[in-house]
């Protein structure tokens, strides 16, 4: 068994056992930079004991980890041997590694701006925060001298992600059910104050499952549905109460503009931050290891409040407004919004089009600031669709989901997906409720109910 006589004292979980590997890449400077990233951007400005970081979450995620392999192991699978745990671990807590300023938000604008011809990305630009964490694995002097080229390996492998069947060890890493999940909602429910985010985590681990059958996904015992169904409903009220909260959604918008306006405005120190290197023609192998080598030594000196203060000086005016009114909590106000349920289909249709198409977008919100006042910029009106989830999002569809959640029935020796479970779980009954969509502007403006009724109608249009 793998020695770990050093502990750190975490809050939520409590004592948290490490290795010798596991504290040496605790220590190394990557990691250490993720004290400086915080999980949940700019939220600590609604929830202002929501100051945890990535540092303390990915220490939860390994040891959720390690708890679910322990559990696993219990259940004598022989294949589970002690240095496929300890590699599960290191996936786990270096899972996050590669996360930029503000957590989420930095995918957003690395999707914003990264190049469209990207070989070795492909044309699939979803979580290019992993592959900047594989690319700081494989680089990486310090972690290179602790794990070895197999540790790497296997690491890499859970964070890419790029097999087609299913398999627990993945799943434990990244899936809907896994131990980053578990940890964040935990973590952020007792960081903010609230109580949304709580579930049975002990329950859920003893109940996690690995079928005997062609794909190996990680399962949940029949007995432990109810948990699941618990650590479902956390999700989703964590989304609608802390992660979508308006002033979470309006400091995020304005954090992507303003960080949009000063990389357009020429500001090459952000611009190094967000635009992940493209490969010309021209380039040779090594040359674009090169350029990529340069891009995440630059990526890895930034942070939150380096990119604050960054651009809360900066020559960009727009942009540093923007950002002095993030530091002073001044924030845009809500001046309509549009709610689907209200609204014709063809109208939320439109509205869906219009809001996925930046140049329609864009239009719409000249078109709003003409309508506020003739000296109302653009560039301070943001049109934004915050993310819905429904409730019950696995009846939605009866089509195959290659990430759904498994259930394992003991009796009939059965895997079967949760919307076999409809009938006993309220989360998965079908639902004829309206569609939560809506459609909001914020602006730093005060606007008359005439205007206001006038923007509703140039929304619908768009």
């Amino acid at each position: 068994m793998t020695k770990r006589p050093y502990e750190i004292r975490d809050p939520i979980h409590g004592f948290i056992k490490l290795s010798e590997k596991e504290r040496d890449l605790i220590n190394t400077k990557v990691f250490q930079r993720l004290r400086r990233i915080r999980q949940l951007a700019m939220a600590f400005l609604v929830y202002p004991g929501a100051v945890h970081t990535r540092f303390d979450h990915s220490i939860g995620v390994m040891h959720i980890a390690g708890q679910i392999c322990k559990r696993l192991k219990e259940l004598d699978h022989t294949e589970i041997c002690n240095t496929t745990v300890d590699q599960i671990r290191f996936a786990a807590l270096l899972h996050d590694v590669g996360h930029g300023p503000f957590s989420h938000l930095s995918e957003t604008l690395l999707k914003k701006f990264a190049p469209t011809q990207q070989t070795d990305m492909g044309q699939v630009l979803e979580k290019i925060h992993e592959k900047i964490t594989v690319d700081i694995i494989r680089n990486d002097t310090e972690i290179n001298n602790i794990l070895s080229p197999c540790e790497r390996n296997f690491v890499v492998k859970m964070i890419e992600g790029k097999e087609k069947r299913r398999d627990w060890h993945r799943d434990i890493v990244s899936s809907e059910l896994d131990a980053d999940k578990m940890d964040y909602l935990l973590r952020d429910s007792h960081f903010t104050g609230v109580k949304y985010g709580e579930y049975d985590l002990e329950k859920l681990i003893e109940s996690c499952y690995i079928g005997d059958h062609p794909e190996t996904p990680l399962a949940i015992n029949i007995e432990g549905i109810y948990a699941l169904e618990q650590f479902m409903l956390a999700r989703f009220h964590m989304k609608q109460q802390v992660y979508w909260h308006e002033v979470s959604l309006i400091s995020d918008e304005m954090i992507v503009r303003g960080v949009t306006l000063a990389i357009e405005g020429g500001n090459r120190k952000i611009a190094k931050l967000y635009k992940y290197p493209k490969r010309k023609k021209k380039d040779s192998d090594q040359d674009y290891q090169k350029k990529k080598k340069g891009f995440i030594q630059s990526y890895l000196n930034y942070h939150d409040e380096k990119v604050i203060n960054i651009l809360r000086n900066c020559k960009q005016r727009k942009a540093s407004e923007i950002f002095n009114r993030l530091y002073n909590r001044d924030l845009f106000k809500t001046i309509i919004e549009l709610r689907f349920k209200y609204e014709e289909k063809e109208t939320r249709d439109r509205l869906q089009e219009m809001v996925e198409d930046p140049v329609r977008k864009r239009q719409c919100e000249e078109k709003i600031a003409r309508c506020i006042d003739i000296k109302a910029d653009a560039d301070y009106v943001i049109v934004n669709k915050p993310p819905v989830r429904n409730l019950n999002y696995e009846s939605q569809s009866k089509t195959p989901d290659p990430g759904a959640m498994m259930i394992f029935d003991e009796n009939r020796n059965k895997l079967d997906s949760l919307s076999e479970y409809e009938g006993e779980l309220f989360l998965v009954r079908p639902t004829e409720a309206p569609t939560l969509g809506t459609v909001q502007v914020y602006a730093p403006y005060q606007v008359s109910e005439e205007k206001k009724r006038k923007i509703q109608d140039i929304l619908r249009s768009s």
